[in-house]
């Protein structure tokens, strides 16, 4: 029987975690004058969607308000960083080139955001078609509620033990958890490969961590 593989979008098919990242970092030293450290980074913006990002600073900064103006400036940053600097992950596509796999993908961006980040990665449509992309804005709840990874499964005809979740964020693995899943940590992207990540991914219940496409190949087989 195929399994189904559930990719995350922005660090595992792009490296552009980080320029989401950095678009708010940027946005707020200059609207807000707010400087955030590397735990705050992490814990505030990494792996979530932009809804959860201005939610959980707003609960973190006593008083801050993320406005609609704000909100639009951060937008902006995404789409111009997007288009200029995105680019995929290296081997990416050769793990998606393995048909023995079903493929979707499950991001916490919002319909508006994934079309105009799959207008720069087209060749995605080689593996999987529009009806296979799940957006936060799908479901009641985002990462790391489990309920985007169930309606890709549900959606696609799959039970929860047949899928494996490809993620990049703690919110990712606390997800496919929750929804009886199993998943792989890539920490290939930029920033993410440091012993601290790898050991918080291991202590999250992933199958594996990986650095690499290629291994990220192996450890779905050995799956």
């Amino acid at each position: 029987m195929k399994k189904l593989l559930i990719w995350d979008f922005d660090g595992v098919i792009a490296d552009s975690e980080k320029l989401w990242v950095a678009v708010w970092v940027e946005t707020l030293q200059q609207e807000k004058n707010i400087i955030l450290n590397t735990d705050e980074k992490l814990n505030l913006l990494v792996g979530i969607a932009d809804k959860s990002r201005k939610e959980r600073l707003e609960r973190y900064f006593p008083g801050l308000v993320l406005d609609a103006d704000f909100m639009r400036k951060i937008s902006a940053g995404e789409v111009y960083k997007g288009i200029h600097f995105m680019q995929p992950i290296a081997g990416v596509e050769a793990v998606m080139v393995d048909k023995r796999f079903t493929h979707c993908i499950a991001t916490g961006a919002t319909k508006e955001q994934h079309a105009w980040k799959m207008t720069q990665f087209k060749w995605v449509e080689k593996y999987m078609s529009p009806r296979d992309y799940f957006t936060v804005d799908m479901v009641k709840q985002g990462k790391p509620a489990p309920d985007l990874f169930l309606l890709a499964a549900k959606s696609k005809g799959f039970v929860p033990q047949d899928c494996i979740v490809i993620g990049d964020s703690l919110n990712d693995f606390a997800a496919a958890k929750a929804a009886g899943m199993k998943s792989i940590a890539f920490v290939g992207a930029e920033g993410n490969d440091t012993p601290e990540y790898r050991q918080k991914c291991l202590e999250a219940g992933v199958a594996a961590v990986c650095a690499t496409m290629p291994e990220v190949k192996a450890a779905i087989r050995s799956i």
